[in-house]
Order: structure tokens, then sequence, then C-alpha cells
């Protein structure tokens, strides 16, 4: 560090950075406008703004501005508020550059809810991005416009299209690759790379600015422009592809480093890649302080530091004799290995899962890349003349393309592929890169040797040496070895239910400290992909790989459509969360959504099994019974004749409702099935339809919570009903407010969590 000043400066920007934020400076992400304005907003939601337009996006469903400079007209005031994206109500002509004056429903953008859920919050702070404006009109928009701007939108379209007609099926991998525009890049193709541990060829980074940028500066130096004229066109070059490709962080850092790369070959110095990459993270975060919370930006920089610090350390120690070569295949896996050890935490904090068989798929990946790559560019640049010339030269990368994605459906198939650890502590990731750092240091100290010319005295020395080096191999191999423990370490966690901020709709899961988990219901009728993006996020998060069973209550959407997410993904190999069984009611005429659900479990290799009234799981020391359906019951009213459970863990005893209203509540009175119970997920998101006073008389519950959306158009909850639960002394937790809810249990204690706030 004392040799590389830069690289200290840098590590004191980042501390001060998170020591800032974690003093509630709001440095990094925050609000731009002054308080009594964003309460205003929140009040008054339908405001008028205006910016300038400095991109556009499209897909089928919708189109989306993205405005910079804009500023909120407030009380006759204009008040500054960085930059926006505004989703129109209709598509509209707007070139870049344009200053438009919209209309819409300014909303502050949504912190994450649950745990393991994406921040959009955050990816937004990283584009000064606070407010998003939804359903929005254009009321006025200038005539004039960037002509430089709108020409490099409309090249990455064009160039996006021949792509598109050169490369077939693989031109959503060639545009994402080639452009960085994964817009037409499937759904399917991008799962199954991220399994597989290969996502990082499908984000322009320093591989392919490395690629492009030094073939052609090594073009240009054979037409006899030499060093400085070469140079300069090709960094000119490149930070045009930049800003073409999208200006992602990865990106930014890859074009940053390369602009330092070239100008230490213009001005003869030395390039030093630790130097480089700590300046271009102090230019990215000099741009964006909520750069340093983002995904991205970690990754990028980790794999970085792996590349150029660790893997060296590690692959000098395989040297053997005087030829100083060892197996590729060794040394390569080495490095490999390396680069995800020190992208570890990074992954696991951000994603609670990285791919194993990822390794190994890199050895055969990253060699083969560049050929993706330099076919794609070549194919497009001369499918711009000809496209059956361009398609010609694309053909090498597309045999690649197919050739990955037969491997990320092999890797799909292995069943132990991916570890999901779950996400770590802080002082765990302190902790992991402390004892890798001095892993590092053990493997690149070296002892000069003495400057004498006895040959026995040398001899006798490089022995020493060889056995000191082999001493360190080994306390290396331990210090890694502790490194893995430490971040892989979990403590014991107490019985728990939580009921996930899906919107409107229900998904709860239950844990107990012996590693057991369920799933009761999934899905919601405000959010879509709520199996993808909250609950497998949130298992993957709290290192859960298996869930035992998961139990649906009944088939309304805002119960199922997450889980039906979950069932065609695992049939798909789309999945790493195992799944052991689905429990369906057991109606005498299931509807049809009922067998869908069904039949997707039997796609998936998962079993399937019916229950009913007096029917118990049993787990360890969980017991789940069956309070409901009712023998006969027909399925004709889902709501009324869905699963009740009864959960018992310990001295701890919960009743988990699912839409049930006050017409079964009042048959299982009748019937004596119900007890005093300590927690109550109260049923139908507190509709006045349910929880009696009479129910609620007799089964007494301590604490309750209410899974519903503030924005449900059902009037849930029910003020009746919150009053009735308060009275009866219940303390009450809402997702609509808190985020996700945990009610835990730990040596007879209770307590009521919400993610977004304290103990209720």
């Amino acid at each position: 560090m004392t040799r590389r000043p830069l690289c200290m400066l840098c590590l004191i920007l980042m501390l001060s950075m998170c020591a800032t934020d974690w003093a509630g400076i709001p440095l990094i992400r925050g609000n731009p406008l002054p308080e009594n304005a964003a309460s205003w907003i929140e009040e008054h939601p339908q405001a008028t703004l205006c910016g300038e337009v400095i991109q556009t996006t499209e897909n089928e469903f919708s189109q989306s501005v993205y405005l910079s400079n804009a500023y909120l007209i407030y009380q006759s005031q204009k008040l500054s508020i960085e930059n926006v994206k505004v989703f129109l109500k209709q598509r509209e002509e707007v070139p870049a550059g344009t200053v438009i004056l919209v209309s819409g429903k300014l909303k502050r953008v949504e912190e994450k809810r649950n745990p393991g859920e994406f921040d959009s919050q955050q990816y937004y702070a990283s584009q000064h991005i606070y407010y998003l404006l939804n359903n929005a009109e254009i009321i006025e928009k200038s005539e004039n416009y960037s002509a430089y701007r709108q020409g490099i939108s409309q090249l990455r379209e064009y160039l996006a299209g021949v792509l598109g007609k050169i490369a077939g099926k693989e031109a959503g991998i060639f545009q994402a690759i080639v452009l960085g525009d994964k817009t037409s890049l499937d759904k399917e193709v991008k799962l199954r790379y991220q399994m597989a541990g290969i996502v990082h060829i499908l984000a322009i980074s320093g591989l392919h600015i490395s690629v492009i940028g030094t073939g052609l500066y090594q073009l240009l130096m054979k037409t006899g422009l030499g060093i400085w004229g070469s140079g300069f066109l090709a960094l000119l070059f490149m930070l045009q592809y930049g800003v073409m490709t999208g200006g992602s962080v990865s990106t930014m850092r890859a074009v940053c480093m390369f602009l330092i790369s070239t100008g230490a070959k213009i001005t003869g110095r030395i390039y030093d890649l630790p130097t480089a990459l700590a300046v271009s993270a102090m230019m990215i975060l000099g741009e964006s302080g909520a750069y340093l919370y983002n995904s991205g930006f970690l990754l990028s920089f980790s794999a970085v530091a792996g590349a150029g610090i660790v893997v060296p350390a590690f692959t000098r120690t395989l040297e053997k004799g005087k030829e100083g070569r060892t197996g590729k295949l060794c040394t390569a896996l080495a490095a490999s290995a390396a680069i995800q050890l020190t992208m570890l935490p990074v992954s696991l904090y951000f994603f609670g899962e990285i791919s194993l068989i990822g390794i190994f798929l890199n050895l055969i990946v990253l060699p083969t890349v560049g050929v993706v790559l330099g076919s794609g560019v070549l194919g497009m640049t001369l499918g711009c003349v000809n496209l059956k010339i361009g398609s010609l030269m694309i053909f090498p990368g597309k045999i690649l393309a197919v050739f990955y994605e037969k491997l990320c459906m092999l890797a799909g198939n292995l069943p132990f592929g991916t570890w999901i650890a779950g996400q770590p502590e802080i002082w765990q990731i302190v902790a992991y890169y402390a004892v890798l750092a001095s892993a590092v240091l053990l493997l690149t100290y070296r002892k000069k040797k003495s400057s004498t010319s006895d040959k026995e005295k040398d001899k006798v020395q490089e022995k020493n040496i060889a056995g000191n080096l082999r001493v360190r191999k080994y306390l290396s191999l331990f210090l890694i070895c502790t490194a893995l423990f430490l971040i892989s370490w979990r403590k014991t966690e107490s019985f728990s239910i939580t009921c996930l901020d899906v919107g409107q709709g229900d998904g709860i899961v239950v844990r107990t400290p012996e590693g057991n988990c369920f799933l009761v219901d999934g899905g919601s009728t405000n959010k879509s992909g709520t199996g993808q993006y909250q609950i497998l996020p949130y298992l993957k998060n709290q290192g859960i790989s298996r869930v035992d069973g998961i139990l649906v209550s009944h088939t309304d959407k805002d119960h199922i459509s997450g889980v039906e997410e979950i069932l065609e993904l695992t049939a798909q190999k789309l999945n790493s969360v195992e799944i052991g069984c689905l429990y369906l009611p057991n109606w005498k005429t299931p509807p049809e959504e009922w067998k869908k659900l069904s039949q997707l479990a039997k796609e998936a290799g998962i079993s399937v099994k019916q229950v009913k009234e007096g029917d118990c799981l049993k787990a360890g020391k969980l017991e789940m019974q069956i309070v409901a359906p009712l023998e006969n019951a027909s399925g004709i009213n889902v709501n009324e004749d869905g699963m009740v459970l009864q959960v018992k863990y310990g001295e701890f005893t919960g009743l988990l409702t699912g839409d049930m209203g006050e017409e079964t509540e009042q048959k299982l009175l009748e019937r004596g099935d119900l007890e005093d119970v300590d927690f109550l997920k109260v049923g139908h998101h507190g509709s006045h339809y349910s929880t009696s006073q009479q129910f609620l008389d007799k089964i007494k519950p301590e604490y309750a919570i209410i899974s519903c959306s503030s924005t449900n158009t059902y009037g849930h909850p029910a003020p009746e009903i919150v009053e009735r639960l308060e009275k009866a002394g219940c303390k009450v937790g809402f997702t609509m407010k808190s985020g996700a809810v945990t009610v835990s249990w730990q040596k007879g204690k209770i307590r009521l969590k919400g993610y977004l706030g304290n103990y209720i």
C-alpha cells in the first residue's frame, strides 16, 4: 500500500463513505428534495416535471424515458429533482436531448421490503434517480434535440437489428455481448447462464473492452499512425463504445482501466493494475457514491482484483523446477478458483448463492468467448454492408453460443452445481478478506538469495527456500479453509414464521432450528414474478437450499402465482432450491388451477399429496395439524374450503388461516377444533368478512400478522378488524407498513419484527 498511495487513498475514501452512511448522513443514497416537498408529493402524487431526455427504452409493454436536470413545479417554485424515470402512457417519438414537460403520478422509488430482494432504491440512486413518474403524458416538447446522442441511440438500434438478422435464435446473446443490450435476451437463457456461473460474459466488461480496444489499437499501429495517433483514436472510439453500450458500471470500470492502460503506452509509463483499479473506482464513486453499495460495482472490481492480485499468487505456487510451468489445466483451475474466492463474499451477500460448477465451466468459456465477441463484432460490421457475409462471419460464434447453452443445461441437471450459503454478516466479510489477504501475502513472500557464489551454500539455501515455500503453501491452504469456514458459518436460528411482503397476497415461510422449512402459499395480484423476485431470493438469502413442502391453502392467484413460477422454474431446471412435496387441499371437485398446480409439480418431479382435516405433517419437533378443509369439502368456494393449519413447535402454537371467512370459523368453533394460540395469520388479508369476535375470543392470539398491499382496492385491512385485534390485546404487524414480518420463538420468548423497522 505504501508503494501504491492511490490504492490507500481509494480505501480511505470507501471507508469514509461507509462511515458517513452509517452515521445517517445521506451522501450515498438519499432524498434530494426538502422534507416538506417530499411530504407534499406523497399527499399530491399528480405532478408536472420538466427535464431533458437522455435515453429512451422500449419493450413490448411500455416506453420509458430518462430525464436529466429535471425540476418539479411545487407551489409556484421550481425544485431540482435530479434525474427521473418516466413511464409514458402511450408511445411517442422523443429524441435524446429533447426538453419535455410531462405530467403523471410521481412516486418515490420503493425500498426493498424483503430480505434478499433486489434493491431498486439503491440501483436507481446510482443513476441519481429518486423518483419515478408513472402513467405519464407529454404536455409539451421542444423541437431541438441532441444530434449526437440521438445518433448514438439510433446506431445502437440499427446494429442490434443487424445482429437480429444475422444471428437468428442467438440474436439476444450477441446483442448482450456486443452491444450490452439485454432487452431481447430470453429470460430462460439468462437464468441458465446465472445458474452455470457464466452470466458475466453477457455484460460488457474488461474482456470485451480489452479484445475490441486492444485489437483496434494494434490495427491502427499497423497503419503507421504511431503510438500517439493509434492510442488517441483507440481511446476516442472506446469512449463512444462505452456510451453506446449503455454505460453500465462494469463498462465504465473497463473503459476507465483501458484509458489508463493506453495512456501508459502513449506516455511510456508502466501500467499498474491495482493503481488503475483504484483510480477507476474513485472516478466512478466520484460520479455517484451510491455505486459503493451496487452489486455490479462490487462484483466487477472484486473480479478484477482477484485476477490481478490473487491469481498471480495462486498460480506462482504451482511452479515446478526451472521450467516454471505446470499443466495448463491446473493453472487455469487455480486461476478460476482464485477469482471465485475473491468474489465469494460479494456474491453471497447479494444473492445468497454461488455456482460451484462455474469454476469449471469458466475454464471452457473464458478462453473461447473472445471468438464469440470477435465474430459478433466482425459479423455485425460486415452485416451492415451485406447480410450474407455477416451471417457467414458470425457463424463460429453462433456454434459456441449453442455450445454454451448446452453446457448451461448440463450444469442445471447437476445436483450440487450451486451452493446456497445465505447472506453473511458484515463482520464475516471483513474477517474473510483479512484471512484471504494473509494467505496471499504468505504465497507472495519471497526471501532474497544470498549474494555469495558458494555452490554448496547455494544448494542448502535453495533447499531451505523450497521447504519454506512448502510450509507457506500449507499455511495458506489452512488460512483459505479458515476463511471459507468464517464466511459460511451461520448462527442457529430460532423457530420462525415469516410473512413476506408480496403485495396483495400471501407468502409464508415456516422454519425450524433443525433446518426444516415449509412454504405456505405464495402469490400476489399486484406484483409479477413473486416466486422469482421475492420468495426464492428470500430463501437463498436465509441459506435455505431445501423446502420440505409447499402447502397451498386455496387456488386464488394471490396465493398461488408465485408457487406456479417456482414449479415451472424447477421443471425447467432453473431453480437451485430443492422442493420436497406439494400439499393441496383434498377437494371433491377441484378447479382447473388446482389441476394445473398438480401437473406442474409432476413435471418438476415433485410428489403431490392431498390433505384434509385430521392429517398431520411432522418434521422433527415441528407439527403442522390440518384443521381444514373439512371432510367432503367440494372446493367450489375455495376461500371457505381452503386449508387451515395449526403450527406447533415446542410450547409455541400458531394458526395459519388462508382466506378463511366467518362461515368456516363458525364451523370450526362448533366442532371444537380450535384452541388457544400464540400467533394468528389473520384471515383473508384482514377482510371484514373474517376474524369474528367469537373466533378471537376462542383462540386468544397474542401476536398477529396481516399480509396485504397498501394500494389494494379491497379496503384491506378493515379498520374494525384491526380495532378488534388490538382490543383483544393482540400485537399486530402489517406487511404493507413493515415489509416482511417475522414472528420468532426461542426459549419461551416470542418476538414480532418487521424488516423495515424494529421489534413491533
